[in-house]
């Protein structure tokens, strides 16, 4: 199956809106925009505090296994 074609002959991809710029944005449109990247950035830090936690624990295992 082709994939979509863009003018420049590249594939087509998802890119970034930025709602400042973008004109046709409704007010409720930027405001679901501005609540999804929350969430996203929200679920990013919390993979990155359960993976911190996790090596906390092995290194206090770690050490409370050598004492």
């Amino acid at each position: 199956m082709a994939e979509p074609r863009e003018p420049g002959g590249e594939a087509a991809f998802a890119r970034r809106i930025d709602p400042a710029r973008e004109p046709g944005l409704s007010p409720a449109q930027r405001q679901m925009m501005a609540q999804v990247e929350l969430a996203q950035r929200q679920r990013a830090f919390q993979r990155r505090l359960r993976s911190r936690n996790v090596l906390l624990a092995l290194g206090i295992g770690a050490v409370a296994l050598g004492v």
